[in-house]
């Protein structure tokens, strides 16, 4: 009974939202998932493969990260919103994401290249450049590559 109760609440807080922060939410964990997608792909490249650092943070963030959560964004958060062929959408969603994805990655890089914490962790720039670029990717995907074109 105590998760059919949390279930209804968070039902009851969910349905009390508009529709923009519903989809922030979404697209907030969808993010999470992408973070892990970015993230593992990341250690795997730098640990086992032996990648350069930011090299392989550029090819786990833009390949890995950004396909899984355009693909997650499409079909959950955003669904039944954006026009044109699922490729359209992507090039779409690449480009309204490129800023947000290069203070990522820019942030990510300036805290391994300078502060010697992120060179010995560096998965901790992986986390801060993620911040950073949230909110930037929130607006682009909303506004340019999921616009409704309903009123």
């Amino acid at each position: 009974m105590p998760l059919e109760r949390l279930y209804g609440r968070l039902t009851s807080v969910h349905d009390r939202l508009t529709l923009g922060q519903q989809q922030f939410i979404k697209f907030s964990m969808v993010g999470g998932v992408g973070f892990v997608v970015d993230a593992g792909t990341y250690f795997v490249m730098t640990h086992y493969l032996g990648g350069d650092l930011v090299i392989s943070r550029f090819i786990s963030a833009l390949v890995f990260g950004m396909t899984t959560t355009f693909l997650l964004n499409n079909f959950m958060t955003f669904r039944g919103h954006g026009s044109g062929s699922l490729v359209s959408r992507y090039v779409k969603f690449a480009a309204a994401n490129i800023i947000g994805n290069l203070l990522n990655i820019g942030t990510h890089a300036a805290l391994v290249e300078n502060l010697d914490l992120f060179h010995r962790i560096p998965v901790l720039g992986v986390v801060a450049g993620t911040f950073v670029g949230l909110v930037f990717n929130f607006a682009g995907s909303k506004y340019f590559v999921f616009r409704s074109a309903r009123p």
